[in-house]
């Protein structure tokens, strides 16, 4: 079994077989069992799911929020922003064969 998981491009195609994902992030299979997604979609669903602003409403997935970050070895906290980003990535079942 491969476990080397390599990033998907945003304008792949994923096919979820799962249902309980899809009622998970609010979207519709229409009855079918599969639901199929552009990636680049996939990743804005999820980031409508976790809204997070600061107080003067910047969104931590676009120009981050207002934090605190403490190193160990630092005399105190650090003032800055925090950014996350959704990274999607696929490990096929199979290693791709080289051509």
């Amino acid at each position: 079994m491969n476990d080397v998981f390599n990033p998907v491009n945003n304008d792949q195609i994923l096919s979820l077989n799962h249902q309980n994902i899809g009622r998970q992030l609010n979207l519709s299979s229409h009855g079918f069992a599969d639901l199929q997604i552009k990636a680049e979609n996939f990743v804005e669903v999820i980031k409508r799911r976790l809204i997070v602003k600061d107080s003067q409403g910047q969104s931590l997935f676009d120009k981050g929020i207002n934090c605190q970050v403490i190193k160990l070895d630092a005399p105190g906290w650090q003032k800055g922003r925090l950014r996350a980003r959704v990274v999607l990535e696929f490990c096929p079942d199979e290693p791709e064969l080289p051509q």
